[in-house]
């Protein structure tokens, strides 16, 4: 069995530090996934990055630096309504960033996801974060 590390936020806010623990995972064949996965020094995450205030920056930051899965999407605003509705909201968290230099906020309804956005952030507490870009 091999051991990845995986980002865990225990204790993210009372410390502000991202920790990495070991994850069992089971053998299995290498496949195309595993050889490249996701890295935050990917253009993806530096465009996310630049967009963000300095606050939200402070958040943001390390959970980027901590290797965590990060996924882009055209944001299709039906199909991210009908998601966010039928998502389990333990698990997943919402953000929206409708302007540059504007704070990130969550969302709580679906009728928040609507026209103008600049930027729709998907959340997995299992560490992956997804980006829905109005055009890619």
């Amino acid at each position: 069995m091999s051991k990845k590390k995986r980002p865990s936020l225990k204790d993210y806010l009372r410390t502000g530090k991202v920790q990495m623990e070991p994850e069992e995972s089971p053998s299995r064949p290498k496949d195309a996934e595993d050889e490249a996965p996701a890295s935050p020094g990917k253009p993806q995450g530096d465009a996310f990055l630049k967009v963000l205030t300095p606050r939200d920056l402070e958040v943001w930051e390390p959970i980027l630096r901590a290797g965590i899965e990060i996924k882009e999407l055209p944001l299709d605003y039906a199909s991210l309504r009908k998601a966010f509705r039928v998502t389990d909201k333990v698990r997943f968290t919402y953000y929206i960033l409708e302007r540059e230099a504007m704070p990130l906020r969550s969302i709580r309804t679906s009728a928040e996801i609507r026209e103008p956005l600049l930027l729709v952030i998907g959340w997995d507490e299992m560490g992956t974060l997804t980006l829905y870009w109005p055009q890619l």
